[in-house]
């Protein structure tokens, strides 16, 4: 099953660092799946198991933006008290992206747009999680650039 979502990629020596920092704090906090380093981006929005059309490869192209993004500071789906994922929080006006892409696409958004990147997938919580630990560092980048990736569960790749 083909799992199809539009992100933008962290650079490669952000994306060790962010890993050096969150992953060590957080192995203190919780037992889970942690994203592995490589696989590390900000999900702008997830399409799922769809036909991927030209059309839509074409906007991604011709999308031109520049937006410096800072990534500080821990958050949870559903909440901090009960985390089933765990990500770290991203600030920078990326949400003009998301709503071009949801206009392209003729989609309305459900839910409030929460820019992050996943750290983990908690199973069991064995520390108390304070998020002001999460927020002594900041890891800034400038984004340009929206990206197609596919994650088969097994596999996670770049399409465009």
């Amino acid at each position: 099953m083909n799992r199809y979502f539009v992100a933008i990629e962290i650079p490669e020596e952000t994306k060790k660092e962010i890993a050096s920092f969150f992953y060590p704090l957080l192995a203190q906090k919780v037992t889970g799946k942690f994203v592995s380093v490589d696989k590390l981006h900000i999900t702008v929005l997830f399409l799922g198991n769809v036909e991927i059309k030209p059309e839509l490869l074409n906007f991604l192209k011709g999308l031109k933006f520049s937006e410096e993004l800072k990534i500080n500071g821990l958050g949870a789906f559903p909440s901090i008290q009960n985390p089933k994922t765990i990500y770290a929080k991203v600030y920078g006006n990326i949400k003009a992206q998301f709503e071009e892409l949801c206009s392209f696409l003729k989609i309305e958004s459900e839910k409030d747009f929460t820019p992050h990147v996943t750290l983990c997938r908690s199973k069991k919580i064995i520390g108390r999680v304070d998020e002001k630990e999460f927020e002594a560092r900041e890891f800034r980048f400038t984004a340009n650039s929206l990206h197609l990736f596919n994650s088969d569960f097994a596999n996670y790749y770049k399409i465009l």
